[in-house]
């Protein structure tokens, strides 16, 4: 291959990294919703298309970059050696991202961008009981992410020693919405000392028993993330108002437990709470933009000025660029507290303590499926949940996936 084609290879390799940490952050970030997620996810498609057409030159670039790179190379390494069928570059791919932070969203995502052959094949390899752990819960988590029930192997997982394994499965039963494996997850429930029982509380509670609640309150209150925060946001929704609003203010109380409470806060969408939001944009500079999107996510405020100090440091999501920062939320004007209270003030005789709203309107499930196709990416995570939780049927609607891929479900 000459020197122009391997240029175009290395290229290649470095968008499709570059566009997949975008990507991530845009998964998350209230700039963007699916259509903007889509536009960077067929970019990121066509990179990858392009390593996998150059056979083994594109595996040969995609392996070097991750080995110099980090998270966001790995995604493409793993990528493009599953979908070439190179069992051993895998493998050693897989071992590495074991010992390395941050590298499980990275090789999960991986394995749910394969084709269905492909994927097929990967996924039930990498689900032999011989494999380690870690790879059946890459496994695990990836036939979650693309929506496919692994079978047998779930309910094998959820009754392995390894706790990391037994976590994945039981997030993602709750995901694919296997209510038949609803006793074995009430009978993890219970608080414990390893990282897998807050998920088992999670996946009872979201597939409609709620007898595991005290356990998702003491994971809220555990501090562990993600757990914690997925734990106070699905307790926040099953619960009456009072209660509600007495434990999001009891977490809030803390430090330590101020972010799962804004988690919660948002979840519920109850006014209860914007007292207390509003001293955390006041008090909280780190947190004071997250807690601005809560507010608007109960009040339907918008975040520019005069709400905002200035305009976000960032393009406009049409252009789907997002920036590397700490934080999804970075990509949110600072707000001017003193506008918001004064916001507050005029809004609050619209908002009743009690009512759940979502992007400021009521709860209705005409307005959660609107919402689930055109809001913001936080606002259409929350539509989902909300969406089973009624439905008591199927699965989470996979907010994360290809934008491609959503729209096709949304058809």
């Amino acid at each position: 291959m000459n020197r122009v084609l391997v240029q175009i290879v290395e290229r290649h390799a470095d968008e499709a990294s570059f566009l997949w940490e975008r990507r991530e952050r845009a998964c998350r970030s209230p700039l963007f919703d699916l259509d903007a997620l889509a536009e960077i996810d067929r970019r990121l498609q066509a990179n990858l298309e392009g390593l996998v057409i150059a056979g083994d030159v594109g595996l040969e670039k995609s392996l070097d970059a991750a080995s110099r790179g980090g998270v966001p190379e790995l995604f493409v390494a793993v990528h493009v050696a599953a979908e070439r069928g190179n069992a051993m570059a895998l493998a050693r791919l897989l071992l590495g991202a074991e010992r390395r932070p941050g590298a499980e969203r990275a090789v999960v995502s991986a394995l749910a961008w394969l084709s269905a052959l492909r994927a097929s094949n990967v996924l039930g390899e990498l689900l032999a009981n011989e494999c380690p752990p870690a790879f059946q819960g890459f496994a695990i988590a990836a036939h979650a992410a693309r929506r496919q029930d692994p079978g047998a192997a779930l309910r094998r997982s959820m009754g392995a020693p390894d706790a990391g394994l037994r976590a994945r499965a039981f997030r993602a039963a709750g995901r694919l919405g296997r209510r038949d494996l609803l006793p074995e997850l009430c009978a993890a429930a219970r608080p414990g000392e390893d990282e897998a029982w807050p998920w088992a509380a999670w996946a009872a509670v979201l597939l409609g028993d709620t007898g595991a609640l005290p356990s998702l309150w003491e994971a809220a209150a555990a501090r562990r993330e993600p757990a914690a925060s997925a734990a106070c946001e699905l307790a926040a929704r099953c619960v009456g108002a009072a209660e509600a609003a007495a434990r999001l203010a009891e977490l809030a109380a803390s430090p330590e437990s101020l972010p799962t409470a804004l988690s919660g806060a948002a979840a519920r969408g109850d006014a209860a709470c914007i007292p207390w939001i509003l001293e955390v944009i006041e008090r909280e500079p780190a947190l004071a933009r997250r807690a601005s999107w809560v507010y608007a996510t109960i009040t339907g405020a918008r975040l520019e000025p005069p709400l905002a100090v200035r305009a976000p440091d960032i393009d406009p999501p049409d252009e789907v660029v997002a920036r590397t920062v700490a934080s999804p939320w970075e990509d949110l004007p600072e707000p001017d507290c003193a506008a918001i209270r004064a916001h507050w003030e005029q809004a609050r005789p619209g908002h009743a303590p009690g009512e759940r709203r979502l992007g400021g309107r009521a709860l209705t499930a005409a307005w959660v499926k609107v919402c689930l196709r055109t809001g913001a990416q936080p606002w259409r995570a929350s539509a989902a949940v909300e969406l089973l939780r009624a439905s008591r049927t199927g699965g989470l609607f996979p907010v994360h996936a290809p934008g491609y891929a959503q729209a096709a479900l949304l058809k």
